[in-house]
């Protein structure tokens, strides 16, 4: 009998995991119904991973690498097309585009990371790989914004984090309504409101552009008084 390496057991186990919580969700996946969805034994799972903790945590990893992948090498175009360069909130709206025909075309595998993402701040000791599955996001959220101003011969005027906190926020809020109602043509519309929202803290790169508001940070206290000008004629007396 063919001993299966550990690295692919753990590679099938992940795989079946992840269609059961498809599937099912998350309150389905137990070890008896991965190990049959795998064609297993419990015994290969035990000597694969300590828990079903230790098994769905795994499964957060691997869904959050395909994400990533999935936002970087499809929101946005990676090359840049011949012609005039689009105006930045055309490429934005047409990747959100995107992300939401991916969402309409396979709405179970949206609600499955949903539901791992959840379970992921509530079972005790996870917090750690949410906030790591969310700092995934806003990194391929980085790269990506940081391809359409390239494409663009834009810049960003606020910080690329910034900005891509933004995006991850919106594009959560886009998948959260649409899988709440299916409604496809209001959703569109929030992409359109997305696109422009982003598209707004960037402007051309050209260094001979007037400067922006978004060029010049805050003030680190806004509720200080304004310096008095003695020359004022409404100045108080002395």
């Amino acid at each position: 009998m063919t001993r299966i390496p550990v690295a692919d057991r753990r590679r099938a186990l992940v795989d079946a995991a992840i269609r059961v919580v498809t599937r099912d969700g998350v309150g389905g996946v137990t070890t008896r119904a991965v190990v049959a969805e795998a064609g297993m034994s419990l015994a290969s799972l035990h000597y694969a991973f300590a828990s079903r903790e230790d098994l769905l945590e795994a499964v957060i990893a691997d869904v959050t690498a395909q994400e990533h992948r999935a936002a970087t090498e499809g929101l946005l175009p990676l090359d840049s097309p011949a012609g005039p360069a689009p105006a930045i909130v055309d490429v934005i709206r047409a990747g959100l585009d995107r992300f939401l025909d991916l969402l309409i075309e396979d709405p179970r595998r949206e609600r499955a990371l949903l539901e791992l993402s959840l379970h992921a701040l509530h079972a005790p000791g996870h917090e750690a790989t949410l906030g790591a599955q969310y700092a995934t996001y806003r990194a391929a959220a980085e790269a990506s914004l940081a391809t359409a101003a390239q494409v663009s011969g834009y810049r960003w005027r606020v910080p690329l984090p910034t900005a891509a906190r933004l995006l991850v926020t919106l594009t959560d809020g886009l998948t959260l309504g649409w899988l709440a109602d299916r409604d496809t043509a209001a959703a569109r519309a929030t992409v359109v409101f997305a696109a422009k929202a982003l598209a707004a803290l960037a402007g051309p790169a050209d260094p001979t552009d007037p400067p922006s508001p978004f060029d010049s940070p805050a003030p680190s206290d806004t509720n200080s008084a304004p310096t008095p000008n003695p020359n004022r004629q409404d100045a108080a007396p002395c």
